[in-house]
């Protein structure tokens, strides 16, 4: 006993290739949907040697898959500038950018006269969202901060964000949903569809119903449910839509911000810039600056397109057959449908190319330390 107790112990480190054989023999091939960008990537680990690499951050940022990557290569080739050119490519680029618009309605079944926004991403459509949203805002504690912190920012010199506590279950939080919106009118109830931590998903409908019951609209962040389960704006009674395209197996992270297009006109542009205005006047010493600005989805799409992601179609994952199907209004995910309500008249979109820029009879050129900030050039 003594000598076998004291015996060296050796170690048999098995090579990768037994380990990977030995998995294959246990593990059941399980094909993959739809190809995708670096499946066959290689990574180190600690041993010294290389293996498949394991993805598990698709919660926040999934891999383009390998047909849109390469509609998006092919693109580069005629690509030009957004409604900033006369030249055939750029006409072709602007085409295929006003087109994604459509795509991006269809693929959440967004009603007919809904503005369709571009955004650099999710959090950046929330926070348009927080600058069009008159009033107060009602959201859950439990929010992520791209759904959470936007409204939570001072505007109009005041806090105007309410902050329910989420329950021990989804039919008490419910509850205290309505019961905030009910103790006092706001204007928004902005939530999550799915948690990036849980998996949680929200009774849509059921939370669309409880708002517009109470006067307000309804936001919903589909950044994390968009890839995985259908979703209609319509049949779910959803006011406005967030998600962007890094999550739904697109490149980057181009972004989209879809709802009613009354409060998109109704606040300031987003940013201040070219693109964004029809007529710029400059004023002299006896009149002010005047700017005219778009409205519809240009009023708040200053500056250069991103077109890595907008300008091809945008398309979903492979799913199972029933994941295909049509949303109706009583398939919110086991909930009820909620009333939708009516759809102001919407504002043409009136396609942002650069505006003029024109001065007062009265105003003379400007030196150069009294010009205007804007300055005598073309917006860019």
């Amino acid at each position: 006993m003594t000598a076998v107790l004291s015996a060296p112990v050796t170690t048999v480190r098995p090579t990768p290739a037994v380990v990977s054989a030995a998995i294959a023999d246990r593990a059941p091939f399980i094909p993959a949907l739809a190809p995708v960008v670096g499946a066959d990537a290689q990574v180190p680990v600690a041993a010294g040697h290389r293996v498949g690499y394991a993805n598990l951050d698709y919660a926040a940022s999934a891999p383009a898959l390998a047909s849109v990557a390469a509609q998006v290569a092919g693109a580069l080739g005629e690509y030009a500038s957004v409604h900033r050119g006369a030249g055939h490519l750029s006409q072709v680029t602007t085409r295929r950018y006003e087109a994604a618009r459509e795509t991006v309605r269809g693929f959440v079944r967004g009603r007919v006269d809904d503005s369709v926004v571009f955004t650099r991403n999710t959090t950046d459509a929330i926070n348009l969202a927080a600058h069009i949203t008159p009033g107060d805002v009602v959201v859950l504690d439990i929010e992520h901060h791209a759904n959470l912190l936007p409204w939570c920012a001072p505007k109009d010199g005041r806090n105007r964000a309410r902050v329910v506590t989420a329950r021990a279950t989804i039919e008490d939080t419910l509850v205290a949903i309505e019961a905030e919106l009910a103790s006092e009118p706001a204007s928004l109830l902005a939530v999550t569809a799915a948690s990036n931590v849980t998996g949680e998903v929200l009774p849509i409908s059921r939370l669309a119903s409880i708002a517009h019951r109470h006067g307000a609209r309804i936001l919903v962040d589909a950044a994390q449910l968009v890839a995985h389960r259908p979703i209609s704006i319509v049949s779910h009674g959803i006011d406005y839509l967030a998600f962007s395209g890094h999550k739904a197996y697109a490149p980057f992270g181009a972004g989209v911000l879809i709802g009613r297009s009354d409060w998109f006109d109704a606040a300031d542009p987003y940013l201040a810039g070219g693109g964004a205005t029809a007529d710029v006047e400059l004023g002299g010493e006896e009149s002010s600056a005047g700017t005219t600005w778009h409205t519809g989805a240009a009023r708040h799409e200053a500056g250069r397109r991103t077109c890595s992601a907008p300008c091809r179609s945008p398309r979903r994952a492979p799913r199972s057959p029933s994941w295909g199907r049509r949303p109706s209004a009583s398939t919110n995910y086991g909930s009820a449908n909620g009333s939708t309500p009516a759809s102001p008249a919407s504002t043409a979109y009136v396609p942002c190319r650069s505006s003029p820029i024109r001065r007062t009879a009265s105003a003379s050129p400007a030196s150069p330390s009294t010009a205007s900030p804007r300055g005598p050039w073309p917006n860019t």
